[in-house]
């Protein structure tokens, strides 16, 4: 089954679920900044992606007047949940993405680093991001230290095709040295 959603609405959901109004998510004028992990000669590494075709204005009841932007088809999302009983992080260790796949933080957070390219990115509570580093695609992989207690929705793009996007740049949109 295929699902189509707003990022609004997604980040409403945080909001109510957790009391708290999510982070700001990087905007430009037209659409939204996303860390991407992408693999470029078997090596993965952070891209800063726009995604297209950007912002519209909604005219569906509830919602008209306000800036959607469409996510795109997922199918087959999960929610994972990282336990919190001993405080420590979850240290996936080096791995490629299960899935071409949006990943959605509802709670917590994640350190990205990758091991043959520089840089690296952090998304905290109500951030998102993009993982295409799949198997085949990357020797290595990235590694992602989840905190305790983190909750998260991964949600792969239908056929391993990611959403469109324009590169911003080649490394993530909040550069980490």
């Amino acid at each position: 089954m295929l699902l189509s959603l707003h990022i609004f609405s997604v980040l409403s959901l945080v909001a109510r679920v957790y009391g708290t109004t999510p982070p700001a998510i990087q905007q430009t004028s037209t659409s939204i900044l996303v860390n991407a992990i992408v693999s470029k000669n078997n090596i993965s590494m952070a891209e800063c992606w726009s995604i297209d075709p950007g912002f519209q204005v909604s005219n569906v009841t509830g919602t008209i007047g306000d800036k959607v932007l469409a996510l795109g088809n997922m199918q087959n999302a999960v929610m994972i949940v990282i336990p919190e009983d001993d405080g420590k992080p979850n240290n996936g260790g080096l791995h490629n993405g299960a899935h071409s796949q949006w990943v959605f933080a509802l709670s917590g957070g994640v350190d990205v680093s990758f091991p043959q390219a520089p840089g690296g990115f952090s998304v905290s509570a109500g951030g998102i991001f993009i993982s295409t580093d799949i198997i085949g695609t990357s020797t290595l992989g990235h590694q992602s230290i989840w905190a305790a207690g983190s909750i998260f929705i991964q949600a792969p793009f239908p056929e391993g095709v990611a959403i469109n996007h324009t590169v911003i740049a080649n490394h993530g949109c909040d550069e980490r040295k």
